[in-house]
């Protein structure tokens, strides 16, 4: 049975750190670790469990009011299409119900299966 905690870091982060490895999110693990460290902890951040074994997670940012934005979600290989990621994000979406919640996706046929529709182009400055 899957379960959805808030992040800890003590439990959570060297498993959190292995799926950023597993996807080859480099910067995650490597460069910008302690800062991801840091945003982990002061984002809203869940952790996806089957019993004891981790499965995945999110983390994501918002103003309580209007806007939540998914920063990261990974669901480890042996977990998907097992509900995992939707039970993420509806974890988030149900702490703050008025908020519309955004993505930059990599995988929209996820986020499309999800409810998520492709409203416009993203932008960002780099």
């Amino acid at each position: 049975m899957i379960s959805i905690k808030a992040y800890d870091e003590t439990r959570d982060f060297e498993h959190i750190i292995r799926s950023c490895e597993e996807e080859g999110w480099i910067k995650f693990y490597t460069t910008k670790k302690e800062e991801f460290r840091r945003a982990l902890s002061t984002s809203e951040s869940y952790v996806a469990y089957d019993g004891e074994q981790y499965c995945g997670f999110t983390r994501c940012i918002t103003d309580g009011h209007f806007t939540i934005f998914c920063c990261e979600i990974i669901v480890d290989r042996e977990f998907r299409r097992r509900g995992v990621g939707r039970l993420l994000l509806k974890t988030v979406n149900d702490k703050y119900p008025t908020c519309a919640m955004d993505v930059i996706s990599d995988n929209d046929d996820f986020y499309k299966a999800n409810g998520f529709k492709v409203l416009a182009n993203g932008m960002r400055k780099v």
